[in-house]
Order: structure tokens, then C-alpha cells, then sequence
């Protein structure tokens, strides 16, 4: 008999997501924080934690728009403070940075909130529906760098990095998983991901919401 069990979270991500993607994620995750740690290090502590968080986001972000140029990552541009959005297959994606005890701040961004709407199908998969089955034709995630809170353990790089895909309300986690045991899944899983190659586009065509410039 066929086997026609649906495909888990995880293996949609592994589908439409190359490794590649996640490697790099990870890599300019930790170099845009040690970057932040170096311009930010010398400064007077009673500021310096808040400058360090401001830091972390410019150049995280800088970092990461870097990774998804390299990678040829359709993606919106880079811009002040706002949340830079990558595709890959059915899935939109971005990045946060957390306090490894606190894993709901990222609610407080209209865009990521409104990316997580996509995700509505996907509950199917951890909450079966008495109704037949919707099919998955869109989702989003997150890499979630996981910092200490604290000037005195590990400033200069995140404790940990996941991949974390939200509920449509933001509220919670469908799955998540730090990035070594996720990048793991790749030797594991079949040779089933699509085929992303396709049309380059141009920077900043990729629709989130948010106002890009032209």
C-alpha cells in the first residue's frame, strides 16, 4: 500500500528549504552579534546593554541580508530597522533575537506577526481537523537567536540558534528546534526537496506588508 501519511513541519521545511540557507543563517547569525559585541564592548555599562541590543539588530540584519545575497535568496532590501524577509519554496522567513528565558517578545512586530498568518493550514499538522485536509501552499519561520540577557555570559554570540515556526496568532510554537539537531535532518530525510531553481528576481519584490524602497 502507498504510503500517504502528511509530510510533518520538519519535512516541509527540509522540502523547501536548502541546507545551505540554514548554514548561512546560523554563520551570519554569530558573526553580525560578534560585530555588535566588538563596536559596543568598551562602552559605559549603564548603557551599554541597550546599546548592545540596537547593535545586534544592525548588523544581524546586515549579516543576514549578506547570506541571502550570497545565496540568491529572493528577499526584501535592507532599510533602517525593518524586518528583512526571505523566500524559499512556500515558506517566508526572517530572523529574531530572544532572551533564551523569553521566547515571546517577537509578537511585538506588526510584519512577523503578520507572516505568521500563513501559518494557519499548517496547525492541520499538529491539531488534525475532523475536516478533510487543507493543502499547504504557504508558511513562515523564524531563526531565533537565543542570547543570555546578561554583559557578563556570552555577549558576543547567541547561547543557541532555532529554527522556529509560530502559530497564526504568534502565540505559541508549532515546532521548533535548535539549528545543529535540524541541520542533522538533512543526512536523515530522502532526497525529496523541489526544485528552487527559478527566474532571479530583483531585490524587494517579495510582498510582506511593509513598505520597501522602490
Amino acid at each position: 500500500m502507498q504510503n500517504t501519511r502528511s509530510p510533518s513541519i520538519p519535512d516541509l521545511l527540509i522540502q523547501h528549504v536548502p541546507r545551505n540557507i540554514v548554514m548561512g543563517a546560523e554563520d551570519a547569525s554569530e558573526a553580525g552579534a560578534l560585530r555588535a559585541h566588538l563596536v559596543t564592548k568598551d562602552m559605559d555599562d549603564k548603557h551599554r546593554k541597550n546599546a548592545l541590543g540596537t547593535m545586534r539588530a544592525f548588523h544581524m540584519n546586515e549579516a543576514f541580508d549578506e547570506m541571502l545575497r550570497a545565496t540568491d535568496v529572493v528577499h526584501t532590501p535592507l532599510k533602517g530597522n525593518g524586518v528583512v524577509v526571505g523566500q524559499s519554496g512556500i515558506f517566508k522567513f526572517s530572523r529574531v533575537n530572544m532572551s533564551s528565558a523569553m521566547w515571546n517578545n517577537c509578537r511585538r512586530s506588526a510584519i512577523r506577526r503578520q507572516l505568521a498568518e500563513a501559518n494557519q493550514t499548517m496547525t492541520q499538522l499538529i491539531q488534525p481537523s475532523l475536516f478533510a485536509p487543507e493543502p499547504i501552499t504557504t508558511g513562515t519561520f523564524f531563526f531565533v537567536a537565543c542570547f543570555s540577557g546578561s554583559l557578563t555570559n556570552q555577549p558576543e554570540r547567541p547561547l543557541e540558534i532555532h529554527i522556529a515556526v509560530p502559530d497564526a496568532q504568534m502565540k505559541g510554537w508549532l515546532f521548533r528546534e535548535p539549528l545543529q539537531r535540524f541541520l542533522a535532518r538533512y543526512d536523515e530525510a530522502p532526497q525529496q526537496q523541489i526544485d528552487l531553481a527559478k527566474p532571479k528576481l530583483k531585490t524587494g519584490l517579495l510582498e510582506t506588508g511593509q513598505h520597501t524602497a522602490p
